[in-house]
């Protein structure tokens, strides 16, 4: 499963807030959250949520309270204000925002208040990385060769680019104006019709082969570093590929690889755990309480 935490400031963008009330919107285990609680979150308020976003913000909050105290009673863990503020300055410096911190509230619609939330969040998930490590059997090497012998495209990463055309003629011209020299960019902006690559001269995103189309991905594994390949066909048509970079993971980097997966599975087990376990009410009028197949506040009808 996805990581269940959801940063308010990246859903909350040109939203505003609903009307205030001091009165319980949600309970987890007891700690009521109130819908001030919610518009808390926020840099600025202007109009009213719908019943949808309003679930989805509250939902936030139970779920982030019920990791709160979770953490504090499993690991006996409670962020001091000091590693909080690390914390915010740790989201800013990965942001690569340069700016003052009200300057990147207003610009994310995010209060202080929620920033700092985000931040325990994060600082809740390291601490439990840490407890977790050694509570699960590692990888082995030969789990990590098994892994390259299941699925070798998955463990290689390609840096390639490619003319996209529909007919397997056109990709004989693409190719023959390419031997007699032309740019390959500027064919590619000419004639890709992959346009969002196309504008970047074919270029594609740095990726392992998995992630593209099997006849795609083969030929990325195929060719040769530099070299112009003959046309390839797949779904999308016929493509015209050169792969300027690939690297081939060893079994000891799959066998961390690995590792880093199992660690992450029980990070979301133990999260999973803290939330579905919480005794959550939820007042009506805002939604209905599901931990099943996903741990979420259903909006009313």
């Amino acid at each position: 499963m996805k990581r269940l935490l959801i940063l308010i400031a990246a859903l909350a963008f040109g939203l505003a807030a609903c009307g205030g009330s001091s009165s319980p919107a949600a309970s987890v285990n007891g700690t009521d959250i109130n819908v001030d609680d919610v518009n808390g979150l926020f840099y600025q308020v202007d109009a009213e949520f719908t019943p949808d976003q309003l679930a989805i913000y509250l939902g936030t909050l139970v779920q982030w309270t019920a990791v709160e105290q979770h953490a504090e009673t499993d690991l006996g863990f409670v962020p001091t204000a000091e590693a909080i503020d690390a914390g915010v300055d740790s989201i800013l410096l990965d942001s690569g925002f340069t700016g003052d911190l009200d300057t990147f509230l207003s610009e994310q619609n995010v209060s202080e208040v929620g920033l700092r939330s985000y931040a325990t969040q994060l600082l809740i998930e390291n601490a439990a990385s840490e407890a977790l490590a050694d509570t699960f059997e590692k990888p082995t090497i030969e789990d990590a060769q098994a892994a390259i012998d299941a699925d070798p495209l998955q463990y290689a990463q390609v840096c390639a680019s490619h003319i996209l055309v529909a007919t397997e003629e056109e990709a004989q011209a693409v190719e023959a104006r390419l031997d007699a020299g032309e740019d390959f960019a500027a064919v590619a902006e000419e004639v890709s019709t992959d346009t969002g690559s196309g504008a970047a001269g074919g270029s594609l995103v740095c990726a392992a082969p998995a992630t593209y189309v099997p006849e795609f991905a083969q030929a990325t594994m195929d060719a040769e570093i530099g070299v112009v390949t003959a046309p390839v066909e797949t779904r999308l048509g016929f493509h015209v590929i050169r792969v300027d970079e690939r690297a081939i993971a060893t079994v000891e980097e799959v066998q961390s690889i690995l590792e880093d997966q199992a660690l992450f599975a029980a990070v979301d087990a133990w999260l999973l755990d803290g939330i579905t376990s919480a005794d959550v009410t939820v007042d009506e009028q805002y939604g209905t309480w599901q931990t099943d197949p996903t741990p979420q506040i259903i909006p009313p009808a």
